[in-house]
């Protein structure tokens, strides 16, 4: 069965070409995109999927050798013809997918994946797979749009770059021009090696701990030395916010970054952000969180011109992070 091309293809191949992104070389920011997909959809499989004329071609790629397949009959040849999130739970029942190389010869069994959608036309997807049947909730799915967005962004700010003049505004972070140690405190262990090589890229010393208490003694054992400390705040044994009050009964100049998916269940933490905190609604990009770390060590004044991720609260709770 043929797979029907989109309408306006000649523009649409037009408007991918002129990314400059089919052949380049892997790049960490599109591979943070793929791994956070995978994490929130928790699946073995991601990619970021561009189709080109004859074939699908992966940009990042997570839990596949291969650099591209035939775009023939492809998920990803069928999620740029959708407007939202393509859910293919059982392929073996549709026949548009039962025979493709993806389920007869990769042994696919599940896809979800949604296009990436500039000046209308969709160029790819960022797609999850996985080798058994799935089934995606209603938060993996609004995760995988949010990523979406967030990576069309990417894409035309870095088609931008490529027709003005180099603009220092668009650097979200410079490495620290004095030491500056930062402690992760976060239960999901992918999450947490993501975060700690984020931090590590930019020249931050970081500590990393799995829950509330390893902190604690982390902070014992380096006195004085923690100048963050970034955390998820519903965790096992001693949870964010209770690690937040025992540190700063001795160390209350300690800044804090949360990180959540809750935020709106947790009232005190107007009172942290008096104090100083800064709160970071999940999913969020690497960029987001460089971006809270730069802001706090720069007691709140963010470079100008970027667009802050960070949660504000408002009279009704907390606003979801700005999609830039």
């Amino acid at each position: 069965m043929s797979t029907p091309l989109p309408e306006n293809e000649d523009h649409r191949l037009e408007i991918l070409r002129g990314l400059g992104v089919l052949g380049t070389p892997s790049e960490q920011v599109f591979d943070d995109f793929v791994r956070l997909a995978a994490i929130a959809c928790d699946t073995p499989t991601a990619v970021i999927a561009f189709v080109d004329e004859q074939r699908v071609w992966y940009k990042a790629k997570i839990g596949v050798e291969l650099d591209e397949i035939p775009r023939e009959g492809s998920f990803c040849s069928h999620a740029i013809l959708q407007s939202d999130v393509l859910t293919v739970i059982d392929p073996f029942s549709d026949e548009k997918f039962a025979r493709n190389f993806q389920v007869a010869d990769l042994g696919v069994r599940f896809y979800a994946g949604i296009p990436l959608t500039i000046n209308h036309q969709a160029v790819g997807a960022l797609a999850v797979m996985d080798r058994v049947p799935h089934l995606m909730t209603a938060e993996q799915s609004d995760s995988l749009r949010i990523l979406s967005r967030r990576m069309v962004r990417e894409l035309e700010l870095r088609r931008s770059r490529e027709t003005q003049l180099p603009n220092p505004r668009l650097q979200l972070v410079l490495p620290p021009q004095r030491p500056v140690t930062i402690l992760i405190v976060e239960d999901n262990e992918n999450l947490r090696n993501l975060l700690q090589r984020t931090l590590e890229g930019v020249g931050f010393s970081v500590l990393s701990a799995a829950d509330g208490a390893v902190a604690l003694d982390l902070c014992q054992q380096h006195d004085g030395a923690i100048d963050v400390m970034v955390s998820d705040i519903v965790m096992p044994r001693l949870n964010g916010l209770q690690l937040a009050e025992q540190v700063r009964a001795a160390r209350p100049e300690m800044k804090f970054l949360f990180i959540t998916g809750f935020a709106d269940e947790f009232p005190e933490l107007r009172g942290l952000i008096k104090g100083g905190a800064t709160i970071l609604e999940k999913p969020f990009l690497p960029s987001e969180l460089l971006l809270g770390v730069e802001d706090m060590l720069n007691d709140g004044k963010a470079a100008a011109g970027i667009a802050r991720l960070i949660s504000l609260p408002t009279d009704q709770g907390f606003q979801s992070p700005i999609a830039l």
